[in-house]
């Protein structure tokens, strides 16, 4: 979402874009709209229901990271990524992200998908851009 967001404003300066296990989004979309398009129904809506559920459980509006160990991080890495997992807002992931356009230029797209855990709504988005790297 963030580099798609700061590629729609420099997009002159900017002549690839490497996306690494990513939503990929379009004008108007939001992460939550983004996981009913990559994954089945009712996997979508486990999905969303953790992510609203910490957030409405702890009156916080903050959302739990994920654990390294969801993404079958290996044993001797799960502490140093757990430690950087931070809580993020959960008005990220609900407010769609708004796009002039201008990224479109922006020919070269590369996707790398860390495809070690499942259900991965990044597969979605690999498959999207298989080939376009130029």
């Amino acid at each position: 979402m963030v580099i798609t967001r700061v590629a729609d404003r420099m997009a002159e300066r900017i002549k690839t874009l490497v996306y690494l296990d990513a939503l990929v989004p379009e004008h108007g979309d939001s992460c939550h709209g983004l996981l009913r398009k990559a994954l089945a129904p009712e996997v979508a809506r486990q999905f969303l229901e953790g992510i609203r559920g910490v957030a409405r459980e702890q009156h916080s509006g903050m959302v739990a990271p994920l654990s390294a160990e969801m993404f079958n991080v290996r044993p001797e890495r799960l502490d140093r990524v757990n430690r950087r997992c931070m809580p993020q807002a959960l008005a990220t992931f609900e407010m769609p992200i708004l796009l002039s356009g201008r990224a479109e230029a922006i020919k070269r797209r590369i996707f790398i998908l860390a495809d070690a855990w499942d259900p991965s709504p990044f597969r979605f988005f690999a498959k999207k851009y298989e080939g376009v790297a130029g």
